[in-house]
């Protein structure tokens, strides 16, 4: 009896199935507060799991899941995992190496989605850690409403809302009006009398950048004048340097009624200088009046790039300008129809005081295989800093159908203006002509003719080559320039007396345009 006892001790001491232990806990939207301890410092006192005992071919390990979005890990799930049933399909047995899978999108957000598994047998073996990722000391305020701030977890320091500052974003920040007021005649005609000939200034009530008058002249449809009034102040809204309008009454009812028929002349001129509204608003560019350079004036990467809406430059603006700043791919395409990998990161068009260079200047990003690219022109003329600024406009065109005569090409004799590119990248304008007999302007019976004009990144160079199917040289030429509207005539060099007849009646026509 005693020798069974101690066999069955034994046998019970040696056959049972030792339960591991895991570090368990699940956090899938890392953002970087310090309460979030799955991803960095897990605890054993808080986090670890007993796992389920091994059953035949079942055996229980550690495991760490961390999922990756592009170049930011986003998620991380630790515990237990059985070999039967883990991401390894292909064995039963505990993995002895790491795994990772990824869903690839190129053109995505985000591109690649990687699933990457961490496995391990001692007890609370699993506690792998993101390499980069940074936790701030607190949680930011993210959780109060409205929202305080928020983690940046690539540098592990909250950014704060508007309106709040300090390391937890717990401070609120009072706004304070800084720089001097502008001064303005201020007044109303309904209450002073010598308002239209005031010129008397003091501050303005707040942060408005302007000075305004306006006479509103109210008549009647007997065209009599009913009243005028005129009002001088401060404004936060350029208009005009001086104007006039015709408006419905804006009142009650019923002198606003149609059947009564009064109607508005209205008159409002701008300025931006201290007592610069002395002035009458009539209509009429007179006295301390000056006519203002308009721009185009935007900054954004979604409309600004194709915005030709003009505005009144402040006095002193001499020249309009426009910048555009785009990360390009290093890449070298061999095609003038490929594009390259870019990024638009700012277009900006504004007013300015004085000209810069007209260039693109290239810098690299570190080792990485892609350029920052800043491109800045300035020009003189109302609403002129319109398309890519240090780029040329080109004629964009191309033979809809293939010519085996000389028939009528619209491409080739009466291609469009030219016109802005595309993309702030495109350099150079180009022209691509196939299917002419060498030496000549003609085309070849039976062999397709084509002709294409564009913008190009990288250009196709200059020059010609042939070929000969039959008893024909037939040619292919390319020609690459780089200013505004370059690529007019042909691909490759004309006669004499063929570029002439492309050449007079475009002349002829812009003679009969501007003098006739």
């Amino acid at each position: 009896m005693k020798l069974f006892t101690s066999f069955f001790v034994m046998f019970y001491t040696f056959g049972c199935t030792y339960s591991l232990n895991c570090h368990s806990c699940t956090d899938t939207n890392f953002d970087g507060e310090a309460a979030e301890t799955c991803f960095n410092t897990v605890s054993v006192t808080t986090t670890s799991a007993t796992c389920t005992a091994d059953s035949g071919t079942t055996v229980y390990y550690c495991r760490t899941k961390f999922r990756v979005h592009d170049g930011v890990t986003t998620g991380v799930v630790r515990g237990c995992a059985a070999s039967t049933s883990d991401e390894d399909t292909h064995s039963d047995a505990v993995p002895t190496a790491d795994r990772c899978i990824t869903v690839l999108d190129a053109t995505g957000n985000p591109t690649a989605a990687t699933e990457c598994y961490y496995h391990c047998t001692p007890d609370n073996c699993n506690t792998e850690k993101t390499a980069s990722l940074k936790q701030c000391p607190n949680d930011c305020n993210s959780g109060a409403s409205p929202r305080q701030g928020r983690c940046n977890y690539i540098t592990g320091v909250c950014v704060c809302e508007s309106g709040w500052s300090g390391t937890d974003c717990n401070t609120a920040v009072t706004s304070t009006s800084s720089g001097a007021s502008r001064k303005c005649v201020q007044c109303n005609s309904e209450i002073d009398s010598g308002c239209s000939t005031s010129t008397t200034s003091v501050d303005c009530p707040g942060t408005e950048a302007y000075c305004s008058t306006r006479t509103s002249t109210i008549f009647d449809g007997s065209d009599a004048v009913i009243r005028t009034v005129t009002t001088k102040a401060c404004t936060s809204d350029f208009k005009a340097v001086d104007q006039c309008v015709f408006n419905a009454l804006h009142s009650d009812s019923p002198i606003s009624d149609t059947s009564v028929g009064y109607s508005e002349f209205n008159c409002f001129s701008t300025c931006d200088t201290n007592d610069c509204n002395t002035n009458t608003a009539d209509g009429v560019i007179n006295g301390n009046e000056a006519v203002a350079l308009q721009c185009v004036v935007c900054s954004d990467t979604s409309t600004c790039n194709t915005k030709t809406e003009r505005q009144a430059c402040p006095s002193g603006s001499t020249h309009c300008k426009h910048t555009a700043i785009y990360l390009i791919s290093d890449r070298v395409y061999l095609s003038h129809t490929a594009d390259p990998e870019y990024k638009l990161l700012s277009v900006v068009r504004e007013c300015a005081t004085a000209a810069v260079t007209r260039e693109c200047t290239e810098a690299s990003v570190g080792s990485l295989s892609f350029k920052k690219v800043t491109c800045t022109e300035t020009c003189q003329g109302d609403g002129c800093n319109v398309g890519w600024p240090a780029r040329p406009e080109c004629i964009t065109c191309s033979s809809h159908i293939a010519y085996d005569m000389d028939d009528y090409d619209q491409c080739l004799e009466n291609p469009p203006m030219p016109a802005a590119c595309s993309h702030p990248y495109h350099s150079s304008c180009i022209i691509h002509e196939s299917g002419l007999e060498k030496g000549t302007r003609k085309s070849v019976e039976g062999y397709p003719r084509r002709i294409t004009r564009g913008c190009s990144y990288a250009g196709i160079g200059n020059g010609c080559t042939s070929a000969q199917p039959r008893d024909t040289e037939i040619e292919t030429c390319n020609r690459t320039c780089t200013t505004d509207g370059c690529n007019v005539g042909s691909g490759g060099l004309m006669p004499v007396v063929t570029l002439l007849t492309f050449l007079l009646p475009a002349a002829f026509g812009l003679l009969t345009q501007r003098y006739f």
